[in-house]
Protein backbone atom coordinates (compact mmCIF):
# COMPACT_ATOMS: atom_id res chain seq x y z
CA UNK A 1 0.00 0.00 0.00
CA UNK A 2 0.96 3.63 -0.57
CA UNK A 3 2.43 3.72 -4.02
CA UNK A 4 1.37 5.84 -6.96
CA UNK A 5 0.40 5.40 -10.59
CA UNK A 6 -0.61 7.99 -13.15
CA UNK A 7 -2.76 6.12 -15.62
CA UNK A 8 -2.06 6.95 -19.29
CA UNK A 9 -5.73 7.87 -19.66
CA UNK A 10 -5.27 10.53 -16.96
CA UNK A 11 -2.21 11.90 -18.74
CA UNK A 12 -4.20 12.17 -21.97
CA UNK A 13 -7.07 13.84 -20.11
CA UNK A 14 -4.78 16.46 -18.54
CA UNK A 15 -2.99 17.05 -21.84
CA UNK A 16 -6.39 18.18 -23.14
CA UNK A 17 -7.97 19.71 -20.04
CA UNK A 18 -5.03 20.65 -17.82
CA UNK A 19 -5.67 24.38 -18.13
CA UNK A 20 -8.77 23.89 -15.98
CA UNK A 21 -6.65 22.23 -13.27
CA UNK A 22 -3.68 24.64 -13.25
CA UNK A 23 -1.64 21.71 -14.57
CA UNK A 24 0.44 21.44 -17.71
CA UNK A 25 2.98 19.07 -19.19
CA UNK A 26 6.54 20.29 -19.62
CA UNK A 27 9.74 18.67 -20.92
CA UNK A 28 13.19 18.90 -19.38
CA UNK A 29 16.26 17.04 -20.59
CA UNK A 30 14.19 14.64 -22.63
CA UNK A 31 11.78 13.79 -19.80
CA UNK A 32 8.16 14.81 -19.28
CA UNK A 33 6.75 16.30 -16.08
CA UNK A 34 3.53 17.72 -14.74
CA UNK A 35 3.83 21.30 -13.52
CA UNK A 36 1.09 22.05 -10.97
CA UNK A 37 0.16 25.64 -10.13
CA UNK A 38 3.43 26.66 -11.81
CA UNK A 39 5.16 25.43 -8.63
CA UNK A 40 5.20 21.68 -8.02
CA UNK A 41 6.86 19.35 -10.52
CA UNK A 42 6.04 15.65 -10.73
CA UNK A 43 7.44 13.11 -13.23
CA UNK A 44 5.30 11.43 -15.85
CA UNK A 45 7.58 8.98 -17.65
CA UNK A 46 8.76 5.58 -16.47
CA UNK A 47 7.07 3.23 -13.99
CA UNK A 48 4.91 5.97 -12.51
CA UNK A 49 2.80 5.77 -15.67
CA UNK A 50 3.76 2.33 -17.00
CA UNK A 51 2.23 -0.55 -15.05
CA UNK A 52 4.12 -3.23 -16.96
CA UNK A 53 7.43 -1.58 -16.10
CA UNK A 54 6.60 -1.86 -12.40
CA UNK A 55 6.41 -5.65 -12.30
CA UNK A 56 10.14 -6.26 -12.63
CA UNK A 57 10.77 -3.85 -9.75
CA UNK A 58 8.11 -5.58 -7.69
CA UNK A 59 9.63 -8.99 -8.34
CA UNK A 60 13.07 -7.75 -7.39
CA UNK A 61 11.79 -6.31 -4.09
CA UNK A 62 9.65 -9.31 -3.20
CA UNK A 63 6.33 -7.49 -3.66
CA UNK A 64 3.52 -9.61 -5.05
CA UNK A 65 0.81 -6.95 -5.21
CA UNK A 66 0.48 -3.18 -5.10
CA UNK A 67 -2.63 -1.30 -3.98
CA UNK A 68 -2.20 1.38 -6.63
CA UNK A 69 -3.45 4.92 -6.12
CA UNK A 70 -3.18 8.14 -8.07
CA UNK A 71 -0.47 10.66 -7.26
CA UNK A 72 -2.02 12.92 -4.64
CA UNK A 73 -2.19 16.13 -6.68
CA UNK A 74 -4.67 14.37 -8.98
CA UNK A 75 -7.27 14.51 -6.21
CA UNK A 76 -7.49 18.29 -6.89
CA UNK A 77 -9.33 19.41 -3.72
CA UNK A 78 -9.21 23.06 -4.86
CA UNK A 79 -11.06 22.80 -8.17
CA UNK A 80 -14.81 22.82 -8.72
CA UNK A 81 -16.73 19.66 -7.89
CA UNK A 82 -17.57 19.07 -11.56
CA UNK A 83 -13.92 19.17 -12.54
CA UNK A 84 -12.92 16.94 -9.63
CA UNK A 85 -15.58 14.39 -10.57
CA UNK A 86 -14.51 14.39 -14.21
CA UNK A 87 -10.90 13.47 -13.49
CA UNK A 88 -11.90 11.04 -10.74
CA UNK A 89 -14.06 9.10 -13.18
CA UNK A 90 -11.24 8.93 -15.73
CA UNK A 91 -8.84 7.76 -13.04
CA UNK A 92 -11.20 5.19 -11.54
CA UNK A 93 -12.12 3.70 -14.91
CA UNK A 94 -8.43 3.40 -15.82
CA UNK A 95 -7.50 1.85 -12.46
CA UNK A 96 -10.32 -0.66 -12.78
CA UNK A 97 -9.23 -1.61 -16.30
CA UNK A 98 -5.65 -2.12 -15.16
CA UNK A 99 -6.68 -4.33 -12.27
CA UNK A 100 -8.93 -6.33 -14.56
CA UNK A 101 -6.02 -6.92 -16.94
CA UNK A 102 -3.60 -7.90 -14.15
CA UNK A 103 -5.41 -8.70 -10.93
CA UNK A 104 -2.46 -10.74 -9.69
CA UNK A 105 -0.31 -7.62 -9.32
CA UNK A 106 -2.65 -4.67 -8.83
CA UNK A 107 -5.50 -3.82 -6.44
CA UNK A 108 -6.77 -0.33 -7.28
CA UNK A 109 -7.81 2.53 -5.00
CA UNK A 110 -10.26 5.19 -6.13
CA UNK A 111 -10.28 8.97 -6.04
CA UNK A 112 -13.47 10.96 -5.46
CA UNK A 113 -14.58 14.63 -5.57
CA UNK A 114 -14.54 15.45 -1.85
CA UNK A 115 -15.61 19.05 -2.67
CA UNK A 116 -19.10 17.60 -3.02
CA UNK A 117 -19.54 14.89 -0.37
CA UNK A 118 -22.73 13.52 -1.91
CA UNK A 119 -21.02 13.20 -5.31
CA UNK A 120 -18.01 11.64 -3.58
CA UNK A 121 -20.23 9.02 -1.97
CA UNK A 122 -21.91 8.28 -5.29
CA UNK A 123 -18.58 7.94 -7.12
CA UNK A 124 -17.27 5.75 -4.32
CA UNK A 125 -20.23 3.43 -4.83
CA UNK A 126 -19.54 3.34 -8.57
CA UNK A 127 -15.86 2.63 -7.93
CA UNK A 128 -16.76 -0.24 -5.61
CA UNK A 129 -18.89 -1.77 -8.36
CA UNK A 130 -15.89 -1.46 -10.71
CA UNK A 131 -13.87 -3.55 -8.27
CA UNK A 132 -11.77 -0.85 -6.62
CA UNK A 133 -10.79 -1.77 -3.07
CA UNK A 134 -10.58 1.56 -1.28
CA UNK A 135 -10.18 5.28 -1.80
CA UNK A 136 -7.43 7.87 -1.39
CA UNK A 137 -8.50 11.28 -0.07
CA UNK A 138 -6.71 14.45 1.07
CA UNK A 139 -6.60 15.35 4.78
CA UNK A 140 -8.58 18.53 4.13
CA UNK A 141 -10.47 20.10 1.26
CA UNK A 142 -8.85 23.53 1.10
CA UNK A 143 -9.92 24.73 4.58
CA UNK A 144 -12.86 22.38 5.04
CA UNK A 145 -12.07 19.66 7.56
CA UNK A 146 -13.07 15.99 7.45
CA UNK A 147 -15.04 16.06 10.72
CA UNK A 148 -17.53 18.62 9.43
CA UNK A 149 -21.15 17.40 9.18
CA UNK A 150 -21.35 17.73 5.40
CA UNK A 151 -18.88 14.84 5.02
CA UNK A 152 -21.02 12.39 6.99
CA UNK A 153 -22.57 11.02 3.80
CA UNK A 154 -19.10 10.09 2.54
CA UNK A 155 -18.05 8.36 5.76
CA UNK A 156 -21.30 6.41 5.87
CA UNK A 157 -20.74 5.25 2.29
CA UNK A 158 -17.14 4.24 2.94
CA UNK A 159 -18.18 2.21 5.98
CA UNK A 160 -21.14 0.49 4.31
CA UNK A 161 -19.12 -0.30 1.16
CA UNK A 162 -16.17 -1.54 3.29
CA UNK A 163 -13.86 0.71 1.31
CA UNK A 164 -10.59 1.51 3.08
CA UNK A 165 -9.96 5.26 3.28
CA UNK A 166 -6.30 6.18 2.75
CA UNK A 167 -5.37 9.74 3.73
CA UNK A 168 -2.59 11.32 1.69
CA UNK A 169 -1.62 15.01 1.96
CA UNK A 170 -0.35 17.25 -0.82
CA UNK A 171 0.18 20.99 -1.02
CA UNK A 172 1.30 22.26 -4.41
CA UNK A 173 2.26 25.72 -3.18
CA UNK A 174 2.89 25.78 0.59
CA UNK A 175 3.29 29.19 2.20
CA UNK A 176 5.37 30.68 4.98
CA UNK A 177 8.06 28.53 6.55
CA UNK A 178 6.64 25.44 4.83
CA UNK A 179 7.65 26.92 1.47
CA UNK A 180 11.33 26.58 2.45
CA UNK A 181 13.62 23.56 2.33
CA UNK A 182 10.90 21.21 0.96
CA UNK A 183 9.24 21.49 4.39
CA UNK A 184 5.76 21.37 2.88
CA UNK A 185 6.49 17.70 2.26
CA UNK A 186 8.89 16.97 5.11
CA UNK A 187 6.83 18.63 7.86
CA UNK A 188 3.53 19.85 6.44
CA UNK A 189 2.42 16.44 5.24
CA UNK A 190 2.86 14.95 8.71
CA UNK A 191 1.07 17.85 10.38
CA UNK A 192 -1.89 17.70 7.99
CA UNK A 193 -2.30 13.96 8.49
CA UNK A 194 -2.08 14.17 12.27
CA UNK A 195 -4.58 17.03 12.39
CA UNK A 196 -7.02 15.15 10.16
CA UNK A 197 -6.76 12.08 12.40
CA UNK A 198 -7.34 14.17 15.53
CA UNK A 199 -10.45 15.70 13.97
CA UNK A 200 -11.80 12.29 12.97
CA UNK A 201 -11.43 11.20 16.59
CA UNK A 202 -12.68 14.28 18.42
CA UNK A 203 -15.39 14.90 15.83
CA UNK A 204 -16.91 11.48 16.51
CA UNK A 205 -16.47 10.16 12.96
CA UNK A 206 -14.82 6.96 14.18
CA UNK A 207 -17.34 6.63 17.02
CA UNK A 208 -20.27 6.86 14.60
CA UNK A 209 -18.65 4.51 12.11
CA UNK A 210 -16.96 1.73 14.11
CA UNK A 211 -16.35 -0.44 11.04
CA UNK A 212 -14.60 2.35 9.15
CA UNK A 213 -10.94 1.63 8.45
CA UNK A 214 -8.60 4.56 7.81
CA UNK A 215 -4.99 4.27 6.64
CA UNK A 216 -2.67 7.14 7.59
CA UNK A 217 0.28 7.32 5.25
CA UNK A 218 3.79 8.39 6.32
CA UNK A 219 3.72 6.21 9.46
CA UNK A 220 0.63 7.96 10.79
CA UNK A 221 2.03 11.45 10.30
CA UNK A 222 2.04 13.41 13.55
CA UNK A 223 -0.73 11.35 15.20
CA UNK A 224 1.56 9.01 17.21
CA UNK A 225 3.24 12.05 18.78
CA UNK A 226 -0.13 13.69 19.47
CA UNK A 227 -2.16 10.85 20.94
CA UNK A 228 -1.04 11.40 24.55
CA UNK A 229 -1.94 15.07 24.37
CA UNK A 230 -5.28 14.21 22.80
CA UNK A 231 -6.02 11.98 25.80
CA UNK A 232 -4.98 14.83 28.11
CA UNK A 233 -7.38 17.15 26.30
CA UNK A 234 -10.16 14.61 26.71
CA UNK A 235 -9.60 14.59 30.46
CA UNK A 236 -9.43 18.37 30.88
CA UNK A 237 -11.46 20.08 28.12
CA UNK A 238 -15.24 19.70 27.91
CA UNK A 239 -15.32 20.34 24.15
CA UNK A 240 -13.09 17.31 23.60
CA UNK A 241 -15.78 15.05 25.13
CA UNK A 242 -18.78 16.35 23.21
CA UNK A 243 -18.73 13.76 20.41
CA UNK A 244 -16.90 10.79 21.96
CA UNK A 245 -17.55 8.75 25.12
CA UNK A 246 -14.02 7.41 25.62
CA UNK A 247 -10.38 8.56 25.36
CA UNK A 248 -8.91 9.29 21.93
CA UNK A 249 -6.24 6.60 22.23
CA UNK A 250 -8.95 3.93 22.24
CA UNK A 251 -9.76 4.81 18.63
CA UNK A 252 -6.28 4.05 17.32
CA UNK A 253 -7.50 0.52 16.50
CA UNK A 254 -9.49 2.04 13.62
CA UNK A 255 -6.34 3.44 12.04
CA UNK A 256 -3.58 1.71 10.14
CA UNK A 257 -0.18 3.29 9.51
CA UNK A 258 2.26 2.59 6.72
CA UNK A 259 5.97 2.02 7.42
CA UNK A 260 7.37 5.18 5.82
CA UNK A 261 9.02 6.68 8.91
CA UNK A 262 12.52 7.12 7.43
CA UNK A 263 13.80 6.17 10.86
CA UNK A 264 14.06 2.48 11.64
CA UNK A 265 14.28 2.98 15.41
CA UNK A 266 11.15 5.12 15.33
CA UNK A 267 9.33 2.56 13.21
CA UNK A 268 10.29 -0.20 15.65
CA UNK A 269 9.02 1.98 18.51
CA UNK A 270 5.72 2.60 16.71
CA UNK A 271 5.18 -1.09 16.03
CA UNK A 272 5.96 -1.90 19.66
CA UNK A 273 3.65 0.86 20.91
CA UNK A 274 0.64 0.25 18.67
CA UNK A 275 1.07 -3.37 17.62
CA UNK A 276 1.94 -5.07 14.36
CA UNK A 277 -1.80 -5.30 13.60
CA UNK A 278 -1.80 -1.58 12.86
CA UNK A 279 0.86 -1.46 10.10
CA UNK A 280 1.00 -2.03 6.36
CA UNK A 281 3.83 -1.81 3.86
CA UNK A 282 4.16 1.53 2.14
CA UNK A 283 6.88 2.69 -0.21
CA UNK A 284 5.70 5.82 -2.09
CA UNK A 285 7.01 3.97 -5.16
CA UNK A 286 8.29 5.12 -7.55
CA UNK A 287 8.92 8.55 -6.04
CA UNK A 288 12.31 9.44 -4.58
CA UNK A 289 10.93 10.48 -1.18
CA UNK A 290 9.79 6.93 -0.44
CA UNK A 291 11.44 3.71 0.67
CA UNK A 292 13.51 1.95 -1.97
CA UNK A 293 13.41 -1.41 -0.15
CA UNK A 294 10.23 -1.61 1.93
CA UNK A 295 10.23 -5.37 2.47
CA UNK A 296 13.81 -5.22 3.72
CA UNK A 297 12.79 -2.35 6.02
CA UNK A 298 10.23 -4.58 7.72
CA UNK A 299 12.55 -7.56 7.93
CA UNK A 300 15.23 -5.39 9.57
CA UNK A 301 12.96 -4.71 12.55
CA UNK A 302 13.59 -8.16 14.01
CA UNK A 303 9.92 -8.95 14.59
CA UNK A 304 8.43 -12.37 15.16
CA UNK A 305 7.48 -14.30 12.05
CA UNK A 306 3.80 -13.74 12.79
CA UNK A 307 4.13 -9.98 13.23
CA UNK A 308 6.30 -9.69 10.15
CA UNK A 309 3.69 -11.53 8.08
CA UNK A 310 0.94 -9.21 9.33
CA UNK A 311 2.81 -6.12 8.21
CA UNK A 312 4.05 -7.56 4.92
CA UNK A 313 0.75 -9.06 3.84
CA UNK A 314 -1.99 -9.99 6.27
CA UNK A 315 -3.10 -6.55 7.42
CA UNK A 316 -3.34 -5.10 3.92
CA UNK A 317 -5.19 -8.12 2.63
CA UNK A 318 -7.71 -7.71 5.42
CA UNK A 319 -8.18 -3.99 4.84
CA UNK A 320 -8.59 -4.49 1.08
CA UNK A 321 -10.77 -7.60 1.41
CA UNK A 322 -8.42 -9.73 -0.71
Amino acid sequence: MHNHLIAPEVIDFLAREGKHYATRIIEREGRRFFLIQETAIRPIDGPISNAAARVADMDREGIAMQAISCVPFLMYPDVSADLALAIARVNNDAMAALALSDSAHFAPLASVPMQDPAAAAKELERAAKLGLRGVEIPPKIVERQLDEPEFEIFWAAAESLRMAVCIHPFEAAPTGALSRYFLGNLVGNLYDTGLAAALLIYGGVLERHPKLRVVLYHAGGALPALIGRLDMGYRLVAECKQAIPRPPSTYVSQFHFDIIAHNRDMLRHLVTSYGADRFVVGSDYPLAAGLAHPVAEVKALGLSAGDEEKILSGNARGILRL
